[in-house]
């Protein structure tokens, strides 16, 4: 296999980073996860958004004029998936820097790799996934940007793997739900689309792209505080990420919860957007 790392696409026993750099030392830097399909990068332009929204928040330098879409095309290539599901990874730090804070640099280091994605089997979409709610609560502005301060996330889920569960809820310090470790949430109550309203959220790309399929169809998405009481009364409630599209959530801490017949249809305008 082949990665893309700074500028030069190289076998991946040999692209090799400093032991120095920050993403290494201080996990200073940002990622996004796409899907890939036929060769071409599925909702590229919002996830280019939402790492570009997080590097200037966090002063990190993203290269300029880059052919993101023909790297990552000739990086299929290259890997023998531009016929298949793909899974995307852009990942960028601050390169080399021994200056604490959030220094300015024009050396990042941007790594781009892809590998073979399998989705969820059709049961899953059709039973669902039992969730557990993490017990440890999160309030923390990173948050809001993919990380690679990842270590809060991969301990919920292995939490939930732990305790049966397939995926994890975050919590604030208040008891209502922010997201998934590794999704979005979007749940259904009494006909209406809903979203959690939650100030450590990281804006989902996949329920960005489903909202404005939505509202095009007359359909508004709400944005209201969701508790694991709220979700447990809803008509149906989903995991979202743009590798799996919509899962549905079919227990949350061993109570069933109600799968609704909307999960099809959902997927089905989501996916049907890229073709």
């Amino acid at each position: 296999m082949e990665v893309f790392l700074n500028g030069q696409f190289r076998p991946a026993s040999q692209a090799v980073v400093s032991v120095q750099d920050r993403g290494l030392l201080y996990g200073d830097g940002l990622f996004e996860t796409l899907r890939a399909a036929a060769g071409q990068p599925l909702w590229l332009r919002q996830h280019l958004a939402r790492l570009t929204r997080s590097a200037a928040a966090l002063n990190l330098s993203l290269p300029e004029n880059f052919p993101w879409a023909a790297t990552i095309r000739e990086l299929l290539q290259r890997n023998g998936l531009a016929k298949d599901i793909a899974a995307v990874k852009i990942l960028i730090t601050r390169g080399e820097m021994a200056v604490l804070g959030l220094p300015a640099t024009d050396q990042p280091t941007l790594i781009i790799s892809a590998r073979a994605y399998t989705p969820p089997p059709p049961a899953d979409y059709q039973q669902g996934w039992p969730v557990v709610c993490f017990p440890e609560p999160r309030q923390c502005f990173l948050g809001n940007h993919k990380s690679l301060n990842y270590l809060f996330s991969l301990a919920a889920r292995q939490f939930a793997l732990d305790h049966g569960g397939r995926e994890a809820l975050i919590l604030a310090p208040d008891g209502t739900v922010v997201e998934g470790a590794a999704s979005g949430l979007l749940w259904e109550e009494a006909g209406h689309y809903y979203v959690p309203q939650a100030d450590s959220a990281l804006p989902s790309v996949t329920l960005a792209v489903l909202e404005e399929i939505l509202l095009g169809r007359g359909l508004a998405v709400h944005r209201e505080p969701a508790t694991p009481v709220r979700l447990r009364q809803a008509a149906g409630v989903w995991l979202a990420n743009s590798l799996m599209g919509l899962v549905p959530v079919s227990s949350l801490d061993g109570e069933p919860l109600a799968l609704s017949p909307a999960t099809d249809r959902l997927n089905d305008l989501l996916w049907s957007e890229v073709g």
